[in-house]
C-alpha cells in the first residue's frame, strides 16, 4: 500500500458510515515518538481522554508505561480494568465523585490513585472524607498559570499549600500544571512562551521545597506543550492526542513525529446541485464544537465546508471530478478526541485489512454511585 494512502481499507463495501477507524501499527510508532521526546517512560504519564480505550492502554503498557491520567471516573474504572500502577483523576472531583473515587481506591490498594485540589474548600472537603472512611487522599495542587479554566494562580498556590500540613489524611504529591493555551505555530515561539509562563510556576515550586525541603513532582503540558516541557528534566509529561493525532494539533505542531492513526469515514449520500455534495457527517458523528470545517475530508481537500447539521454535512467542491452517490471518503478531523467519544467501537485496521473491533470502554458518564 502506498504511504499516501495509508488509511485505504481492502474492502471498503463492507464498512458503514459514519464510522472510526484506528490503525495499531500507527499507534505504536506514535507510541515510540513519545517516549523519544519523553526521553523514558519514568517521564511519561500519558491521559486517555483521546482514545478511552483498554487496548490503547494496554499497547502503552507493552513499552513499560504504567502511570495514566484521565478525566471521567468511567476512565478510572477502565484504568483500573487494566491494572496500571497509578491513576490520577486530572478533573478536580465535586462531593459524590470524591466519595466514589475513595471507594474504588479502597477496592483496589495496589493501584495508587491521586487526583487535583484548586481550593482550600475542596482540600477540606478532602480531607473529611478521606478522615472519615479513614484513607489517604493523595492530591495535586492543580496550577492556573495563564489557561484559566481550573487550577489556583500562582501568586495563590502557597496559600493553598501552606493549608496541606492542617490536614488529616491527606498527602500532597507536586503540582499539575496544563497550559493549552500555549499554542504557537512557531516552535521556537511556542517554547518561548511555555518558558515565560512556567517562571512563576518555578518561583512557587522555589518557595515551596525552600520552606519543607521535599521535592515535589511536577506533571506538565499536554500534546501542545509536550516538547516545551520535555526541555525541563524534572517534569513529567502527559501528552493524549499524540496516540491519535489530528488536523488540529498537526497544524500547531506541524514538524511533529506523530502520525494520524485514527480516521472517520464517511460516505457521499446525495448530489442536491451543481459542485454540492452531501456526506452522512453531522454533528453527531465529528466533534462540533469548532467553526468549519470541522474535518478535512482527504481527496477533497480545497473543498469549501458550507454546513452541517444533525446527520449531513454539506460541501462545495468544483474541481473535476467522478464522484457517485455511495462513494466512500476518509476524513481527518480538526479534534479527535470528543470526535472518538461520539462511537462506542472503532474498527481496527491492519494493512490495509480490518482486524478486533476495539470498544471505546471509557466513554460512558452514567455511573451506578
Amino acid at each position: 500500500m502506498k504511504a499516501s494512502s495509508w488509511y485505504k481499507v481492502n474492502e471498503e463495501n463492507t464498512l458503514l458510515t459514519p464510522g472510526l477507524l484506528v490503525y495499531p501499527e500507527r499507534i505504536k510508532k506514535n507510541i515510540a515518538s513519545m517516549l523519544s521526546i519523553a526521553g523514558g517512560v519514568e517521564r511519561l504519564w500519558p491521559h486517555i481522554k483521546t482514545h478511552k480505550m483498554r487496548e490503547v492502554v494496554k499497547l502503552q503498557m507493552n513499552q513499560g508505561i504504567s502511570r495514566f491520567k484521565c478525566a471521567t471516573l468511567s476512565e478510572v474504572e477502565l484504568l483500573i480494568s487494566c491494572d496500571v500502577s497509578h491513576i490520577l483523576l486530572a478533573h478536580q472531583p465535586t462531593e459524590i465523585k470524591a466519595k466514589y473515587f475513595l471507594s474504588l481506591q479502597a477496592k483496589h490498594p495496589k493501584i495508587q490513585f491521586s487526583t487535583l485540589v484548586d481550593n482550600l474548600d475542596s482540600l477540606q472537603l478532602f480531607s473529611d472524607l478521606a478522615a472519615k472512611g479513614n484513607q489517604e487522599f493523595s492530591l495535586w495542587i492543580d496550577i492556573n498559570n495563564g489557561m484559566n479554566r481550573t487550577g489556583i494562580l500562582t501568586e495563590l498556590a502557597y496559600n493553598l499549600y501552606e493549608n496541606f500540613s492542617g490536614m488529616n489524611n491527606i498527602k500532597l504529591q507536586g503540582l499539575h500544571v496544563y497550559d493549552g493555551h500555549i499554542r504557537p505555530l512557531n516552535l521556537e515561539e511556542r517554547v518561548k512562551q511555555c518558558n515565560i509562563d512556567f517562571k512563576a510556576v518555578e518561583d512557587l515550586i522555589q518557595k515551596m521545597e525552600s520552606s519543607g525541603g521535599k521535592v515535589f513532582q511536577i506533571i506538565a503540558g499536554g500534546s501542545p506543550s509536550f516538547f516545551p516541557h520535555a526541555l525541563r528534566s524534572r517534569v513529567i509529561l502527559s501528552p493524549g492526542t499524540t496516540l491519535f493525532w489530528d488536523l488540529g494539533y498537526k497544524r500547531i505542531w506541524e514538524e511533529s513525529p506523530f502520525l494520524n492513526a485514527a480516521v472517520v469515514i464517511t460516505r457521499l449520500i446525495s448530489i442536491p446541485n451543481k459542485n454540492i455534495f452531501c456526506f452522512d457527517l453531522g454533528h453527531k458523528a465529528i466533534a462540533s464544537e469548532m467553526p468549519l470545517p470541522r474535518v478535512e475530508i482527504l481527496g477533497m481537500e480545497r473543498a469549501i465546508h458550507k454546513g452541517q447539521s444533525e446527520e449531513h454535512l454539506i460541501i462545495e467542491y468544483s474541481a473535476e471530478n467522478n464522484f457517485k452517490v455511495g462513494d466512500l471518503f476518509y476524513a481527518i478531523p480538526y479534534h479527535i478526541c470528543p470526535t472518538v467519544a461520539k462511537y462506542n467501537k472503532a474498527e481496527t485496521i491492519i494493512d490495509g485489512n480490518k482486524g478486533v473491533a476495539w470498544p471505546i470502554d471509557g466513554r460512558d458518564y452514567h455511573l451506578e454511585i
